[in-house]
């Protein structure tokens, strides 16, 4: 009995997943030549433009470069190829997306790194935080606090106590039924 809502969580999933698939299977078989040229032309940048893609452009070379990506696939090449080569031609400049190679794979892994070593830095720093925090004993009294017990602390609190009794009438009063109290107890 406990083991199925655990059942049911995971055939959900897999129906999920399963479904998630295949429309994601269908879509891609289903995507025009049209489509799949402005697919490719997103991921390369202009050259005469400036911050716009061959697929937004209206410039003359986009048009021959959508052109050119468009027969390319027409000959059964893939989207990495098609890239190459532009690649090839105008600089490593002209694609959109940073290639996950060199120095531009540094570009991307230099944040994951940085966010994993900060969330590991974290951790131990409150780790240690707790195992160094003073743990309470059940032994010390509110005496001990108050440095009732030490004979030095109860000097210097006598003489704290005196010095204020004599600047001011209501803490002397205050003092005074304090004591009261405590001789009383």
């Amino acid at each position: 009995m406990k083991k199925r809502p655990l059942i049911l969580l995971l055939s959900a999933i897999v129906l999920v997943s399963a479904i998630w698939l295949a429309l994601w299977l269908f879509h891609a078989s289903t995507q025009t030549l049209d489509d799949h040229v402005q697919a490719v032309a997103q991921q390369l940048k202009c050259p005469v433009c400036q911050g716009e893609s061959v697929a937004d452009s209206p410039a003359l070379l986009s048009q021959q470069m959508r052109a050119t990506i468009r027969q390319q696939i027409q000959q059964g090449r893939s989207d990495q190829q098609i890239i190459q080569y532009f690649e090839d031609r105008y600089g490593p400049q002209v694609v959109w997306v940073p290639q996950f190679r060199g120095f531009a794979l540094l570009a991307w892994l230099a944040p994951l790194a940085l966010l994993v070593l900060g969330a590991l830095f974290l951790f131990l720093t409150l780790r240690d935080w707790r195992t160094t925090a003073p743990a309470p004993s059940s032994d010390t009294s509110a005496d001990d606090h108050d440095g009732a017990n030490d004979p030095e602390l109860a000097g210097y609190r006598q003489q704290l106590e005196r010095e204020l009794a004599a600047e001011d009438a209501l803490f002397e009063q205050y003092t005074s039924e304090t004591y009261k109290r405590g001789t009383q107890a």
